[in-house]
């Protein structure tokens, strides 16, 4: 009979070594740290009862039964702590000392028992056997000890069928659920049958309890998206990578991250953050992109900008499967593209666009616009700042004609200045009527006119919108150069003006 036993033992202790076998396993993360805790002390009781049932010694066999009492009040604790960290709820301080000082009590009764048996209606002697001990009445203090078990057990189990039927209900995850109540409802039966009714042969408890723990951490692994990873030895890979990565379960919480990442931007694992709350949490300074096609175009060098890539991870048993997400630094890429379109599509001299970007942008504007207007600008006297004063007062000439116009382009929404070449300037005009294109002007105007004739800015300008489907911009564009060089020639006596004052001080120079 006590082979037989020896081998349930030896088989139930098996699936006991295995969280032991790896138990690299519980590191991956926090939340695990007490079921470590739980397989060590289910093995230790494997050990003791093959001692129970394999040793030859009456004093091993009696003590090692004794053991197993508050051995097993303290697995049923760790289970509760394990489950409610694991759950990431608090256990309080009042409930710990409960539980210490029980498991203290629990001890001394055990250890002292062949002084008064309450635990074991039995004593030591140097005669006693196995038969002799599992056949032996239970003293008073052990039901005392089995209602704290019971009811330490009850409050665990509540608390993961809760979780497990919340589960069931979002996924319709049935198998985890249906299982565990299977295994408890399994275990509490033979366990009182076993204790009130009659004896069964092996310790129920011990069984129920390596189920249950089976159970649990069958739920727990093909749920975690880290130990799928480690078990399919991509931990190694993860660890080494250069780039940042998160990793996200079925419910989009991350459960890990690169050192990197969890160090820049000071990441918090265990307060159960979604990849979205966290993603909204750090867009005021860095943005996560899938594609730069949908940039909107614009670089902000106070932000950082991450190229993001992600890969389902197939969870066992699940519906949905978890995510890895890989992030690229392009920050510098970016800046990088911005600065070389930047030049492509600006003057440099200006900041305002440049004849590279009207080239690009007239198709776009025909195309979706019906409404706009065009402001073709000719500076004047720009040669004759050139000649008699040189091409720096040209230049700061031109500089301050844009600045005007940038003045403009804030005060007014939907413009764009560009530099057409020389000292031609275009502004085009969005969704405008002509009582808008007469305030730009009038406002522009009194932005460039100045007294000293060194700060004045005067231009001559035409405009022209466009007010027919079938008008094609470059029509548009004619009628307002058209119009600009009819002024132009009505300026002549201005631009004399002002070449005879800057040739007078060209001869005081």
């Amino acid at each position: 009979m006590y082979t037989k036993l020896l081998l349930v033992y030896l088989l139930a202790g098996t699936l006991t070594f295995i969280p032991i076998i790896r138990m690299d396993l519980f590191k991956t993360n926090s939340k695990y740290k007490y079921f470590k805790y739980v397989s060590l002390a289910m093995f230790f009781w494997t050990i003791l009862s093959i001692f129970k049932y394999g040793s030859f010694s009456s004093f091993i066999t009696y003590y090692s039964t004794l053991t197993v009492y508050p051995l097993v009040y303290l697995i049923t604790s760790l289970i509760l702590i394990a489950i409610m960290r694991y759950l990431g709820k608090k256990i309080s301080v009042f409930t710990i000392l409960i539980i210490v000082i029980f498991f203290v009590f629990d001890m001394v009764v055990s250890y002292t028992n062949n002084f008064h048996q309450y635990m074991l209606q039995l004593s030591y002697n140097s005669e006693l056997t196995t038969e002799v001990l599992i056949s032996s009445d239970y003293g008073s203090f052990f039901y005392v000890h089995a209602i704290f078990c019971y009811v330490t057990l009850f409050f665990a189990m509540t608390e993961i069928l809760i979780e497990l039927y919340k589960n069931f209900k979002k996924y319709r995850d049935v198998y985890p659920f249906l299982f565990m109540i299977i295994g408890i409802v399994i275990g509490i039966s033979s366990s009182v049958i076993h204790i009130f009714f009659f004896d069964l042969g092996v310790d129920p408890t011990y069984i129920a309890l390596v189920l249950v723990m089976m159970i649990l951490y069958s739920i727990f692994y093909i749920r975690d998206v880290q130990i799928v990873l480690k078990l399919n030895g991509n931990e190694l890979i993860l660890n080494n990578l250069r780039e940042m990565y998160i990793l996200v379960d079925q419910d989009d919480v991350i459960v890990s991250a690169s050192n990197e990442f969890l160090n820049r931007f000071s990441l918090r694992i265990d307060k159960k953050i979604t990849f979205l709350e966290f993603e909204e949490k750090i867009s005021k300074d860095v943005t996560i992109y899938l594609d730069s096609k949908n940039l909107d175009g614009s670089f902000d060098e106070n932000k950082m900008y991450l190229h993001l890539m992600k890969k389902n991870i197939y969870l066992p048993l699940l519906k949905k499967s978890a995510k890895f997400y890989l992030f690229y630094d392009e920050t510098e890429n970016l800046k990088n593209i911005n600065e070389i379109n930047y030049v492509m599509t600006h003057d440099l001299m200006t900041g305002i666009y440049n004849r590279n970007y009207f080239e690009t942008l007239e198709l776009e504007i025909e195309e979706n616009y019906n409404n706009y207007s065009l402001i073709m600008f000719d500076i004047d006297g720009l040669k004759h700042f050139n000649d008699y004063l040189g091409h720096e007062a040209g230049d700061k000439l031109l500089i301050r004609f844009s600045n005007a116009l940038k003045t403009i382009v804030k005060k007014y929404d939907n413009l764009i200045p560009i530099r057409m070449g020389g000292d031609e300037f275009l502004l085009i005009a969005i969704d405008k009527d002509m009582n808008d294109i007469e305030e730009i002007i009038y406002h522009l105007k009194l932005l460039t006119s100045k007294k000293d004739l060194l700060e004045n800015v005067g231009f001559s300008y035409g405009y022209s919108q466009k007010n027919d489907s079938n008008t094609s911009f470059k029509k548009v564009m004619f009628v307002a150069d058209s119009k600009q060089r009819q002024m132009k020639i009505t300026r002549k006596k201005a631009k004399d003006e002002l070449e005879n004052f800057l040739k007078s001080l060209e001869n005081e120079m």
